[in-house]
């Protein structure tokens, strides 16, 4: 069918077939009757897995679904009839274009085989036509995924699972050595560049868009099978079967049907079947809804947050930074008669829907998103929240490294908006907040337990005439995030030395969850060792912590190391127990051979019990190269250069460690040894926690508390 046909497309009838090829052409389409997106959908939100397995579908010659469409609608000034194309960018469109109502994710899909869309520059798919899927795969035929962050694929049999890190390592390796020594620029350079014999695992992989193009082009089909038969590593069979059932495949015919236009010239009633649409497949969120109504109302808003999100990073997804603009945006302007929650509320589909209503509110919000020349507005504000936060080894050693940046809550990412519209990114004013900004947010990631309560409660002071992003004002925060109950009331460093009269005076006798750092717990509601307690075991607080805690090791190994760059790479680093897992933890059935018969007359079931207890905990771990780690395996402690690891007393570890329980069982010191040591690095990285970050400075005195 000719593009200049599909205008006419529907004429009397509601329903039509199009091809797969057919409908995406149309769907690129630069003139004549075009077919958009409208500007109420979603993001793509496919998976690797959801992209292949449709693939798969269709070259098992299965139906390829029904796709909804109506002719683009004007409702006077409310959408102007805009639409995104194929790449992904707003447009204006006619009364002679339609819009893709239903059937994105899978349109999507296809363009990606097709070697085209929006998601062409950041994932392929490829078919291996030298390897026979396996059972595990459930496909028919081998295909593959890469993308930016894995340039050279993922697993075979499970396409959202990276590869095994020490084959990626070896096939970065392999890759540099194939450039000849000339300088690469990284992952983007590898994914646009590799060839079938670099994906990981594959014998005879071909870029499924290549395929496709030689179909398209009417190039007789035994002429390619001929052709990819003589490839190096390619099944003949595999070959004739792949390419028949693509040309089936890209034959297969979709049914379109036209939404009753009465839906769509009614905005209310446009949206509510959006909405119960979004109920089948992968389900809208309602943050997902919420931010769609918004682009329905205000379509631009989709591409100035593209630009924000290419130019100034991923402090947030795109859908949590426009909510906590309008968050702000609320809290800025309240309208008349509003109430306290309804204004510092996270906004939700009910009021987004309304915000055309609220002119105050609209325009404050318009302005902080898409005039890039008002200062303040949220280009601005991420830039300098995390220029105030990021680590720098000069300017900034107490800021938080990017793996940490990647790990706010949505909450705190409102809260950091409306703290830098506060102050206003006045630049002698910002050398102050700095230190006061990152401590809080340490504070939040590692103490604070009720996000959603602690967001609402910033929002409520912030909103007092007059209020300062100050550190008194952050001080009086926490002071009510500690009485309220929403984040745990810490340990003053006052409070260190009788927790470390407290751990030295243990025994062999490994102490329960409960009865940890308990020597400043007071018998009203301030029990400052419940913090200490939750941090130590809770592993991704664990995580957080050591990710401050060793910023500069982190760093230093991996500077150029991003994620909140939209790549889907992983840190090469692992968690290591200090004290290996296997020398505390071995199989119970072998305990006469680790214990000594002191220890096992005694009361073994102690240890038994609750050696994970202790050994799981803070004290006992670090970030460590993953290559570094398998080498290590169970071997002795070997302290990080520089103190890395900020292990104070490297030579007692060193000789814990030295005993594996199963050449030299341990005796009642040893396990004795094992709780000090691993609880003394508890307190020694909380007190560093507490004064090198500068939360100490914005924490209420005990007197204020009192």
């Amino acid at each position: 069918m000719e593009t200049t046909n599909f205008c006419e497309l529907f004429g009397t009838n509601k329903t039509q077939l199009l091809t797969i090829t057919c409908l995406a052409d149309w769907r690129q389409a630069k003139e004549g009757s075009r077919l958009f997106l409208p500007p109420i959908q979603r993001s793509v939100v496919w998976t690797n897995e959801q992209v292949i397995n449709y693939w798969d579908s269709l070259l098992r010659g299965y139906s390829a679904g029904m796709m909804l469409v109506h002719r683009v609608k004007k409702w006077g000034s409310a959408t102007s009839g805009k639409g995104r194309d194929a790449d992904g960018m707003t447009r204006e469109a006619s009364e002679e274009d339609f819009q893709l109502f239903d059937g994105q994710q899978r349109m999507t899909a296809v363009l990606l085989g097709l070697g085209k869309g929006e998601m062409k520059n950041s994932r392929k798919l490829w078919v291996d036509l030298g390897t026979k899927s396996t059972n595990a795969s459930g496909l028919k035929f081998q295909l593959r995924m890469t993308s930016t962050g894995q340039p050279f694929g993922y697993e075979p049999d499970a396409p959202n699972q990276r590869i095994k890190l020490g084959k990626r390592q070896k096939k970065w390796e392999e890759w540099l050595k194939s450039q000849d020594g000339q300088p690469t620029q990284g992952r983007e350079h590898a994914f646009a560049n590799v060839k079938g014999g670099d994906l990981i695992d594959a014998k005879c992989a071909i870029p499924l868009s290549d395929l496709c193009d030689r179909l398209g082009d009417k190039i007789n089909p035994d002429a390619i099978i001929g052709e990819l038969s003589n490839l190096r590593g390619a099944s003949e069979r595999l070959v004739r079967e792949f390419i028949f059932a693509l040309e089936k495949a890209l034959n297969t015919q979709v049914i379109l049907q036209q939404v009753d236009p009465e839906i769509t010239a009614d905005q209310e009633d446009y949206v509510r079947f959006f909405t119960r649409l979004g109920q089948g497949g992968t389900r809208l969120t309602d943050d997902e809804l919420t931010y769609s109504i918004i682009k329905h109302q205000y379509p631009e808003i989709h591409d100035r947050m593209s630009d924000i999100m290419f130019q100034d990073g991923r402090l947030a997804g795109e859908v949590d930074l426009v909510l906590a603009t309008l968050r702000v945006a609320k809290t800025k302007a309240p309208w008349e008669n509003a109430h306290e929650w309804e204004v510092i509320s996270r906004p939700g589909p009910t009021f987004v829907s309304q915000l055309k209503d609220m002119k105050q509110v609209e325009t404050e919000f318009l302005a902080m998103i898409m005039q890039e020349n008002q200062a303040p507005n949220l280009a601005t504000a991420l830039k300098e929240v995390r220029k105030a936060l990021s680590y720098d080894e000069k300017d900034r050693p107490e800021g938080l490294p990017a793996i940490l940046l990647a790990r706010l809550p949505r909450e705190l990412v409102d809260v950091l908006i409306l703290f830098a519209f506060k102050w206003g990114f006045d630049e002698p004013w910002q050398q102050n907040v700095n230190s006061i900004l990152g401590a809080f947010v340490l504070h939040w990631l590692l103490f604070i337990y009720n996000d959603a309560k602690a967001a609402g409660r910033a929002f409520q002071h912030a909103q007092k005439q007059g209020w300062e992003f100050t550190q008194n004002s952050v001080r009086e925060l926490i002071e009510e995030y500690e009485k309220e109950g929403e984040a745990y009331f810490i340990p003053r460093e006052e409070a260190l030395r009788d927790l470390r009269n407290e751990v030295n005076s243990g025994t062999h006798i490994l102490r329960a969850w409960a009865d940890r750092f308990k020597a400043t717990d007071r018998t009203d509601e301030h029990k400052p060792g419940e913090a200490l307690r939750v941090l130590s075991s809770n592993a991704e607080l664990c995580k957080r912590a050591l990710m401050w805690l060793q910023r500069a090791y982190i760093f230093d190994q991996w500077p150029n190391y991003d994620p909140t760059s939209d790549r889907d790479e992983d840190l090469p680093v692992d968690l290591d127990h200090i004290v290996p897992n296997g020398i505390f933890n071995f199989h119970w059935s072998g305990c006469k051979n680790c214990l000594q018969e002191e220890v096992i007359s005694g009361n073994p079931d102690n240890f038994h019990s609750r050696r994970g207890v202790v050994g799981n905990s803070i004290g006992n771990l670090r970030w460590l190269a993953s290559s570094d780690n398998r080498m290590r395996g169970k071997g002795v402690y070997e302290p990080l250069p520089n103190n890395g690891d900020l292990v104070s007393n490297p030579i007692d570890w060193v000789e814990l460690t030295r005993n594996d329980p199963k050449d030299r069982p341990w005796s009642k010191q040893n396990i004795a040894a094992f709780q000090r040591l691993i609880d003394l690095r508890t307190l020694e990285l909380y007190e560093y926690l507490l004064t090198e970050s500068g939360i100490k400075n914005i924490l209420p005195t005990n007197e204020e508390i009192i």
